[in-house]
């Protein structure tokens, strides 16, 4: 209900090697009509919203709010050429809000984000570089370099669910390459809830938001010092007691001799 997500087709693609295509990046053929059929079902669904004699179409039906601003349109796209093209087929066809997720080359079109009011979505931080004349640290560097430009960043883990768990150490991470700690924080808080439209009652605490918030002995943002003791969701003391730390005390007791 929130967004419509859209993956922008690709403008080069890995070859086919086993139709003896090399097997490094090449352009993709087909990027133009693959583009053209995007710019169709998004034009045909804006005149579906005009018609006032139209029947029945769900998948137009469904886009609408991202023409009256009720939605946002989430464009997946990693080169500049993609998020160039995504983001300017949105805007030209009447699109309010977009978001970028991926962005692995958004640094380099910075300019072009903050023109457009463009949020970014940054995903999962310590992956490898995607392209071997890549600084060796690009990708865990990234966010900050979009910070640093001004544009309003958060991080996700790429859609592995048991990856969640160590978004608190990708922020860290994003710390340990220069971001103020603060900073860091705010991408898995209050940028997070200011992109999906929910900063009025969560993302920071505030007399009057919702008490969703976790306390820690030390650094949450550190593997060393994340010791949760609290967390509540909207108001609610939510147990931190798992099969886990049942079966920790059990055998911590057993080896001490308790």
């Amino acid at each position: 209900d929130e967004g419509i997500h859209l993956h922008w087709p690709s403008a080069f693609r890995r070859g086919r090697w086993w139709v003896g295509e090399p097997r490094g990046y090449q352009p993709n053929k087909d990027y133009e009509k693959e583009v053209g059929e995007v710019v169709s079902f998004i034009k045909n669904s804006s005149a579906y919203g005009k018609d006032s004699n139209k029947e029945m179409n769900q998948p137009f039906a469904a886009m609408q709010g991202l023409f009256d601003g009720s939605q946002k349109l989430y464009v997946y796209a990693d080169s500049e050429k993609e998020i160039i093209d995504g983001i300017s087929t949105a805007k030209d066809n009447g699109v309010k809000y977009v978001v970028l997720v991926g962005g692995y080359h958004a640094y380099k079109a910075t300019d072009f984000l903050k023109q457009h009011n463009v949020a970014v979505v940054v995903r999962a931080p310590h992956n490898l570089p995607a392209f071997d004349d890549d600084d060796y640290d690009l990708p865990y560097k990234l966010p900050k370099l979009l910070a640093d430009a001004g544009l309003v960043v958060t991080i996700q883990t790429r859609g592995t669910v048991f990856q969640t768990r160590n978004l608190p150490f990708y922020a860290g991470q994003i710390a340990g390459q220069g971001l103020a700690p603060e900073k860091a924080l705010q991408m898995i808080t209050s940028n997070a809830a200011q992109i999906l439209g929910i900063d009025e009652a969560y993302g920071t605490l505030a007399v009057g938001k919702s008490a969703t918030l976790f306390v820690s002995e030390g650094d949450a943002l550190d593997m060393r010092g994340n010791q949760l003791t609290h967390a509540f969701i909207d108001g609610r003391n939510i147990s931190l007691e798992t099969h886990q730390t049942e079966l920790w005390k059990r055998y911590m007791g057993k080896y001490e001799g308790k």
